[in-house]
């Protein structure tokens, strides 16, 4: 059985050491942030109680939400999707369940995304992956719908999406109504091209890393475009100030 590498992070710094240059054409690390270290990789598809619906199996129950979406969103979206990849990472990126999970090109997105607030108690992670093979990256949008964990770069962006260069991890349906596999558990029985690890942040230094970052320009209202974006960024602000600089102020 594999092992997931697991990193320590305990600030910026410490993150910085772990960000890994491309390592080839097609071969880009990719990260995901959760602000919860008992959190695994499920996509939000593995999230619905199949069993607990009209559908008898993950593929029944994943069929008929893109069949709804595809007769509600068009004149939503103004445009044609042009395949099933893309019509699954609208349905990720606008909230509908999918066998996507969303991950990002950017190691501080995913960073931000770790030490959200509201859970300081708890270590937050950044999950990494790094290709082996230029093969687990699905090249065209117009690929079928892969039976195995591939990673997937939508051509199709909102400005939140390509401000958080978002890119989405593919996962294999369940068999029936089985119960879902997390990518973990994939990883550590199987495909050899893709190195997994996990960075583990400090609760303790959430906020400040957060605060850190926003100095960095990755805050809310850079990742999330428009007001929502910017009363995040507000409503943070008010608690960004530090008393170590006393010394260079007259009191």
């Amino acid at each position: 059985m594999r092992e997931i590498e697991t990193v320590s992070v305990g600030s910026v710094e410490d993150f910085l050491q772990e960000m890994i240059p491309q390592l080839g054409f097609q071969r880009t690390p990719i990260y995901r942030g959760q602000n919860s270290e008992k959190d695994s990789i499920l996509p939000t598809l593995f999230r619905e109680e199949v069993t607990k619906t009209e559908f008898k199996t993950w593929n029944e129950l994943e069929s008929s939400l893109l069949i709804r979406i595809k007769q509600r969103a068009r004149g939503e979206l103004g445009y044609e999707p042009m395949s099933e990849l893309e019509w699954l990472s609208i349905a990720q990126h606008h909230g509908l369940p999918t066998r996507l999970s969303s991950w990002t090109e950017n190691a501080l997105v995913a960073l931000f995304f770790a030490t959200e607030s509201g859970n300081e108690d708890e270590d937050g992670i950044v999950w990494r992956i790094l290709p082996g093979d230029a093969k687990l990256v699905i090249a065209q949008d117009y690929e079928q719908v892969p039976e195995q964990p591939r990673i997937y770069f939508p051509q199709k962006t909102t400005p939140a999406m390509l401000n958080q260069k978002t890119c989405y991890l593919c996962h294999p349906l369940p068999a029936e109504d089985a119960v879902p596999e997390t990518f973990e558990e994939y990883y550590e029985l199987g495909d050899e091209r893709m190195h997994l690890a996990k960075l583990v942040v400090t609760g303790s230094e959430k906020a400040f890393i957060r605060r850190r970052l926003a100095t960095m320009g990755i805050g809310a209202r850079t990742l999330f475009p428009g007001m929502e974006g910017l009363c995040e960024q507000i409503r943070e602000e008010i608690y960004s100030f530090t008393d170590s600089y006393e010394w260079v102020f007259p009191v």
